[in-house]
């Protein structure tokens, strides 16, 4: 499969292909490592084996609400304080809430290492676009969207990552598969993380953060699966 393919999945949503690689998982930066409880160190190599297709957008409010009348689910109160339109990605999702959307759907929360691969590439890119940091190329606190908060999905084209995904810095942290945990060392295939926990990983930055350091490929951040806030989406992934 080439890489960045683009297909339709079962939720509607576009997905594109991320090729199975090598690359170096986390950061010694000390501009995002040195939060010790983030635990972004010690650089360590990991190897995706195989394959994956990977949500080119966030999941947006139209398809959450599609879930929702499918299944009888509540839609999200959202951003109460404004109003955002169909194509801007659904907030106030528990991780609880996105693993049923994808359980649904025949689908997944990307794991850590998959979302990093996808967002970094074998160059270990520090922003999905590249090295620099670039305000215009992300939602964030220097250039939001409609009522400051969140842009349409997809509104950065000149924020691809490597395979092509959109908005992997910025809009809304996503909800990923793991637990938190300490960064692994040595040579990892296809990590998956803890296998229990209290808290899940996000990852991506969002449009309330006030520091170039959350929209780096490298940041993790985590919280408790039981609590949505205004900042919170997802996307999802699927095997072959």
């Amino acid at each position: 499969m080439k890489l960045g393919t683009e297909v339709r999945g079962p939720d509607g949503g576009v997905y594109v292909w991320v090729p199975a690689g090598e690359f170096m998982m986390g950061s010694n930066d000390e501009d995002v490592a040195y939060a010790v409880p983030l635990n972004l160190r010690p650089v360590h190599r990991v190897r995706i084996t195989k394959g994956f297709w990977l949500g080119k957008y966030e999941v947006t409010n139209a398809q959450y609400r599609k879930f929702c009348e499918a299944t009888g689910r509540k839609f999200p109160r959202g951003d109460r304080r404004i109003e955002q339109g169909d194509h801007h990605p659904v907030v106030e999702v528990r991780w609880h809430d996105a693993k049923a959307y994808c359980d649904h759907y025949g689908l997944s929360l990307p794991t850590e290492a998959q979302w990093e691969h996808a967002a970094r590439g074998p160059e270990g890119r520090k922003y999905p676009w590249g090295d620099e940091w670039d305000p215009k190329k992300c939602c964030n606190p220097y250039n939001k969207g409609p009522g400051g908060r969140t842009f349409p999905v997809g509104s950065f084209p000149e924020g691809a990552s490597w395979c092509g995904a959109l908005d992997m810095a910025g809009n809304v942290w996503e909800w990923c598969g793991d637990w938190h945990g300490l960064s692994q060392v040595g040579f990892v295939d296809d990590p998956t993380g803890p296998a229990t926990g209290l808290l899940r990983v996000l990852r991506g930055g969002s449009w309330r953060d006030d520091s170039t350091r959350y929209f780096r490929g490298t940041y993790r951040c985590r919280n408790n699966p039981s609590v949505p806030t205004e900042i919170y989406g997802f996307r999802c992934s699927r095997g072959l």
